[in-house]
C-alpha cells in the first residue's frame, strides 16, 4: 500500500502539493492497509508519512504529531510502541525516556516494579549481588553498623554475635574469651586461668602462688598460708611439706625451718615459725660475748680459763670433751637454768639429743621411752592441760596426748639415727639388725631374754637395760655393755662364738636424723 501511494503521489504535479511528516504508529493510523490521504491545498489529495516513535518514548493516541517520552520508573526498548514498561523488582530508572532499566547496585535492593530509586540495604543486612528485591540479613558471627553494604564484618577476637541481622557484636564477659573472628559464642576460661576483663582473645594463667579450679573466673584465688603452688596455671596449691612453713598467702614457696637436718613440723600445711620443733643451744663466749645460737653439733672454742655460758632453748644437749667424743661429760636439758663453764679446757663438743626428743627410736614400743617437749598434737591443737606427748601405753598410734579428753596423735617421726644406723658408741641403737659377724661369717643373734646357747644373766631385759640401752624379748642388737664395748653386739646362736659385734651402718652426714612420713 505505501508503494502505491508512492505511485500515485509521482503523478501529481509537484509544485501543487506538499508532504507533512507525521510521527505516527502506522499500524494504528491506517486503514484496510490502505494509505490515508487528506486534503490539505485546493482540495487536492496530500498522503500524510507515518514515522514509528523512538524506544524510550510511546503514543497511545491516533492522529499526533509528537511521541511521549517514557516516565521515570519505565522503559521501552522497541519502537513505534504504544506504552511504556515498569521497571522489574530489582531495577530502576531515574530519568525519562530511556530505553532500558539499571540494575539496582550491591548494597541495595528494590522490591517494587516501577521505581525511579534503589533502596539501600538497612543497617543488619546486606547484598553483594546487583539487581535484587531484596537484602541478606548478617549471618550469626557477623554484623552490620552501616546502610547500603555489600558484606557484613565478622565479629572480632574477643567479640561474639549469636543472633542474625545484628548491628554489633558483643564482648565477651569476664571470665570468657574468644581468639577467633567471626564466632557465634565465647568460649570460657578453663580452670587453672581468668579473665577480668570484658572482650579478651584469650584467658590469662593464675600466676604462682594462686590457683582456679573452676572454670570461667574472673580472679585466681591465693594459695592459703600453710600453702605454695611454684608453678602458673594450676587448679590447686599444695600444703608445706614437714619441715617447712608458709605465714602468708599467695606465696609461691614455703619457708624451710631454721635447720633442715635436726628440725621439723609434726604436720603438714604448717603456718607459722612456731611450728617448726628442732634443737636450739643459746652459747655465749666470755662475759661480754654474743650470744650465738647452734642448731646440730659443733664444736666451742674459747680460751683458757675463758667463761662460756651454755643454754638450752629446745631440747636436750650434750656436752662433750673432743678428745673423749663417746663420753658425756654432762647433760644440758630444755628448761634446765643456764651452764657456766670455767675450766682449762679451751675446746667443746655440743651435740644435739635428736632419738626420743625429736623422734621416737623403739619401734617395737611405738615410742614408749619418747620423752620430748612437745605439746600440741599433729594438727597444731594444744594438749590438755599443757601434757606432753608419750605413749606409755605402747599404742600403735605412737605418742600422743589428750586433746578434748580424747587421744590424738602427735605427729612424731620416726628416728633414722641409732635405728636404720648407729652413732657413736651404739648405746642409743634401737634398730631391728638381728646378726652378727665373726671372721665373715654371719650368726643369727640369740634372743636377750634367753641363756642359750649362752648364759647372761648381767644383761637380761630389765627396766634399766630397756631403757637405757633397748635390751628386751628380742634378739636385736644392741651395746649395754659401753664400758668395754664401741659400736652394737649380741650374743650368738653359735656355741663356739659367744658374742660378736653386728655389721651396722655408722651413721653419717649422708642420712637424716629423722624420717617425715
Amino acid at each position: 500500500p505505501v508503494l502505491h501511494a508512492l505511485q500515485e503521489l509521482s503523478k501529481i504535479r509537484k509544485d501543487r502539493f506538499h508532504a507533512l511528516v507525521v510521527l505516527q504508529d502506522l499500524s494504528k493510523t491506517k486503514k484496510d492497509n490502505q494509505p490515508v490521504l487528506h486534503a490539505k491545498k485546493d482540495n487536492q489529495p496530500v498522503l500524510h508519512a507515518l514515522q514509528d516513535c523512538a524506544a524510550g518514548s510511546f503514543q497511545d493516541q491516533e492522529g499526533q504529531s509528537t511521541c511521549s517520552a517514557c516516565a521515570a520508573g519505565s522503559y521501552q526498548d522497541q519502537e513505534g510502541q504504544t506504552s511504556c514498561s515498569s521497571c522489574a523488582a530489582g531495577t530502576f530508572q531515574d530519568k525519562s525516556g530511556q530505553p532500558s532499566c539499571s540494575e539496582c547496585a550491591t548494597g541495595s535492593y528494590q522490591d517494587q516494579e516501577g521505581q525511579s530509586a534503589c533502596s539501600a540495604c538497612a543497617i543488619g543486612t546486606y547484598q553483594d549481588e546487583a539487581g535484587q528485591t531484596s537484602c541478606t540479613v548478617c549471618a550469626a558471627g557477623t554484623f552490620q553498623d552501616q546502610a547500603g553494604q555489600e558484606s557484613c564484618p565478622s565479629c572480632a577476637a574477643g567479640t561474639s554475635q549469636a543472633l542474625t541481622g545484628q548491628t554489633s557484636c558483643s564482648d565477651c564477659a569476664v571470665g570468657s574469651f574468644q581468639d577467633k573472628e567471626g564466632q557465634t559464642s565465647c568460649s570460657t576460661c578453663a580452670v587453672g586461668s581468668y579473665q577480668d576483663k570484658e572482650g579478651q582473645a584469650s584467658c590469662v594463667l593464675c600466676a604462682a602462688g594462686s590457683y582456679q579450679d573452676k572454670e570461667g573466673q574472673e580472679t585466681c584465688a591465693l594459695c592459703s598460708a600453710g600453702s605454695y603452688q611454684d608453678n602458673v596455671g594450676e587448679t590447686a596449691c599444695m600444703l608445706c611439706s614437714k619441715g617447712s612453713y608458709q605465714d602468708k598467702s599467695g606465696s609461691p614457696s614455703c619457708n624451710k625451718c631454721r635447720d633442715e637436718l635436726t628440725y621439723t613440723t609434726y604436720i603438714e600445711g604448717s603456718v607459722s615459725a612456731d611450728d617448726c620443733q628442732g634443737p636450739l643451744l643459746s652459747f655465749k663466749v666470755g662475759k661480754k660475748g654474743e650470744t650465738q645460737f647452734m642448731t646440730n653439733t659443733g664444736t666451742i672454742s674459747v680460751k683458757a680459763n675463758e667463761q662460756l655460758d651454755l643454754n638450752a632453748e629446745s631440747g636436750n644437749w650434750i656436752v662433750r670433751h673432743p678428745n673423749d667424743p663417746y663420753r658425756e661429760y654432762f647433760i644440758i636439758k630444755q628448761g634446765d637454768a643456764e651452764i657456766h663453764l670455767d675450766t682449762g679446757v679451751t675446746e667443746w663438743l655440743l651435740e644435739p639429743m635428736i632419738g626420743n626428743v625429736f623422734c621416737f627410736k623403739d619401734v617395737e614400743g611405738h615410742g614408749q621411752y619418747f620423752g620430748g617437749y612437745q605439746t600440741k598434737d599433729a594438727q597444731g591443737r594444744p594438749c590438755d592441760d599443757g601434757q606432753y606427748c608419750r605413749n606409755s601405753y605402747t599404742l600403735e598410734m605412737g605418742p600422743h596426748c589428750m586433746v578434748n579428753n580424747q587421744p590424738s596423735s602427735c605427729g612424731i617421726p620416726t628416728c633414722v639415727w641409732d635405728v636404720q644406723c648407729s652413732a657413736g658408741d651404739g648405746i642409743g641403737y634401737r634398730g631391728t639388725v638381728n646378726a652378727a659377724t665373726e671372721k665373715s661369717k654371719t650368726i643369727t643373734c640369740q634372743a636377750w631374754n634367753k641363756d642359750f646357747p649362752h648364759v647372761h644373766p648381767e644383761f637380761h631385759p630389765s627396766s634399766h637395760n630397756t631403757a637405757a640401752y633397748g635390751v628386751g624379748h628380742h634378739n636385736f642388737c644392741r651395746n649395754p655393755d659401753p664400758n668395754n664395748t664401741h659400736k652394737p653386739w649380741c650374743y650368738t646362736s653359735d656355741f663356739w662364738v659367744r658374742w660378736a659385734y653386728c655389721d651396722v651402718p655408722t651413721c653419717d652426714a649422708t642420712l637424716p636424723y629423722f624420717e617425715q612420713k
